[in-house]
C-alpha cells in the first residue's frame, strides 16, 4: 500500500508498506518513507510477541513508521519500535492509474451445430427423408 502526509513543516513525504504472502498478512513487513529530499528511510517489523496477543494492522505500523521518522531517525534502516507514538495526522491513500477496463467480449450464444445425419424431432431418420 503506498500513503502520503503531510510533515509538521508542510512537506509531502511518501510511505510504502511491503507486505508478503497473500492479502499482506505475513511477516516480515516493511516501510519505506521517502522524504522531500529524496532520502529513504526503511523500517522492518518482526513480531516479537509470544502467545495469543494480535498483531499490529498495516495502517498501525505504517504510523508507527512515521512516528520514527518524524523523530528524526531519517536515512537509516532500523527496526519498527512499537512503543513509539504513533502519527495522529491526516495519511492520503495513493492508488496506482490503472488503465479502463477492456469493454466486455460478447460470446455467441451456444447453440447446437446441426448435423446432417441426425434424427430429426418425429425420430425417423433424415437420410430417409432425403431419400
Amino acid at each position: 500500500m503506498n500513503f502520503r502526509f503531510h510533515t509538521p513543516h508542510g512537506s509531502v513525504c511518501l510511505v510504502k508498506l511491503w507486505a508478503t504472502g497473500r492479502y499482506g498478512f505475513s511477516l516480515p513487513k516493511k516501510v519505506e518513507i521517502t522524504g522531500p529530499d529524496g532520502v529513504t528511510s526503511t523500517y522492518l517489523y518482526h513480531s516479537r510477541k509470544v502467545g495469543l496477543a494480535a498483531e499490529l494492522s498495516n495502517r498501525s505500523l505504517v504510523r508507527i513508521a512515521i512516528g520514527q521518522f518524524l523523530a528524526g531517525a531519517t536515512g537509516a534502516t532500523g527496526e519498527i519500535d512499537d512503543t513509539v507514538l504513533p502519527f495522529d495526522g491526516a495519511l492520503t491513500q495513493v492508488r496506482p492509474v490503472a488503465p479502463p477496463p477492456p469493454p466486455p467480449r460478447v460470446r455467441p450464444a451456444r447453440i447446437r451445430p446441426r448435423t446432417g445425419l441426425g434424427r430429426s424431432p418425429d425420430g425417423s431418420s433424415r437420410a430417409e427423408e432425403a431419400a
